[in-house]
């Protein structure tokens, strides 16, 4: 099942937070027909997407890569219950070349938007540049740019020799203020020995065993388990209130010119289907 594990470690100086999203991945592959790179990309933002839902206990929190790069952009959001969604902005960079073997190709140069939403007026937003547009670099970078913490962030999307998602998952581990600089360095030293992320997370299996494969002997604490799981609250509703926010000019010339209008939503891809005469009754 995929989910979030919270944790503490060192006497309580360092909270962890491991996540297991392989079903919540191939959901989105299917959903999407994504290929290799971009399952890779959105699997990355999906997964830290829901981590970072559970870290910051926001009623909403969307995470959002601008690119100048092939790829466009990625966008994810989650709730404060782990469901998540989201999509890649262009699917289709094959006229780019076959030599794309990172996804800072696809993405570079672009930035990192991270948008809060705690209940309040207006939500709270962070912009960063991307430093390597392999994402975890740049959430990592991200919270020590905006909030002054030094966080450890890997991400993993592993797969098969013909291109099927085998295990997805990741981490994020922040140490708390006041903590002594030795713990920084040796948190920097295990999280540099663990080699392949996408590897390791498919080979141990679970969050509690990659919890104690870092941690085992610095008094890990699990404090809390949570669900995630990819779920789109799109409704035909939903999607003919924003049908009807395109100009009403160019929605009439559309509904007179065919009998059904279709409207796609982009989070999870379901296709929704409008009589035309029903939308002319609508915007006359």
């Amino acid at each position: 099942m995929d989910r979030i594990v919270t944790a503490l470690a060192y006497d309580k100086k360092v909270r962890v937070f491991i996540a297991l999203s392989t079903n919540t991945v191939n959901e989105a592959i299917r959903l999407h027909r994504l290929n290799l790179m971009s399952a890779m990309a959105l699997g990355r933002l999906l997964t830290v997407t829901a981590i970072m839902s559970y870290m910051t206990q926001s009623e909403s929190i969307a995470v959002q890569v601008s690119s100048e790069g092939p790829m466009k952009g990625v966008l994810a959001i989650s709730d404060e219950k782990g469901k998540v969604k989201g999509y890649v902005t262009n699917n289709d960079y094959t006229t780019y070349g076959e030599n794309i073997t990172s996804l800072g190709q696809l993405l570079m140069p672009g930035k990192l938007m991270i948008s809060r939403d705690f209940g309040l007026k207006e939500p709270y937003t962070g912009i960063t540049r991307l430093i390597t547009g392999e994402i975890a670099e740049d959430i990592a970078r991200y919270y020590m740019d905006s909030e002054q913490t030094p966080t450890a962030c890997a991400l993993g999307t592993y797969f098969d020799d013909k291109g099927k998602l085998l295990s997805a998952g990741g981490y994020i581990i922040q140490v708390l203020p006041g903590t002594e600089d030795r713990i920084l360095d040796e948190i920097e030293q295990r999280v540099s020995l663990t080699g392949n992320i996408s590897k390791l997370i498919y080979d141990l299996e679970t969050p509690e065993n990659l919890l104690n494969f870092l941690f085992s002997d610095r008094n890990p604490e699990i404090t809390g388990t949570h669900g995630i799981a990819f779920k789109c609250s799109c409704s035909k509703e939903k999607i003919l209130d924003k049908l009807l926010t395109i100009d009403k000019e160019q929605l009439n010339e559309v509904a007179k010119q065919q009998s059904t209008i279709e409207a796609v939503c982009p989070y999870c891809n379901s296709h929704y289907h409008y009589h035309s005469k029903d939308i002319l009754k609508i915007i006359e």
